[in-house]
């Protein structure tokens, strides 16, 4: 009897794998970007001298991760199987709201890492890279 549970959970899990190949790399660049906050965050309180517990790190990031995550496959089952449905008319892009979601997502990740960097550092890097985006295009113009 335990062999045939054991059986049937390997199946299962694996038929979710499946499932969910489509957007592994929307969940892995998602969770990378958690991690990477986190470890800023780290950083930023290291050199702040903050208290670093591991109580914040099972009450924020890993939750945080596992909800992220949770909500990126949610969308996507939404998404596979009405919203593809009723947007198909209109956008192209497959799976649409799945990767509108993941994009608001990481873009919560990057200011929260542009804040931890600006906290010590005393600049923004996000404004950086603008302004060497924008001095590259304006040496562009004059080639």
């Amino acid at each position: 009897m335990k062999d045939l549970i054991i059986y049937y959970a390997a199946t299962f899990i694996k038929v979710l794998m499946v499932f969910f190949s489509p957007i592994k790399g929307i969940i892995m660049l998602v969770a990378l970007s958690t991690i990477i906050d986190t470890i800023v965050g780290l950083w930023k309180a290291a050199k702040l001298k903050e208290k670093i517990t591991s109580k914040k790190a099972r009450f924020g990031f890993v939750p945080k991760l596992i909800s992220y995550v949770a909500a990126i496959m949610l969308v996507y089952m939404s998404d596979y199987f009405i919203i593809s449905e009723l947007l198909s008319t209109v956008i192209s892009i497959e799976f649409f709201a799945t990767k509108v979601v993941a994009l608001a997502l990481l873009s919560v990740e990057v200011k929260s890492i542009d804040e931890s960097f600006k906290a010590v550092k005393g600049c923004s890097f996000l404004e950086k890279i603008t302004g060497l985006i924008l001095k590259m295009k304006d040496i562009k113009k004059h080639i």
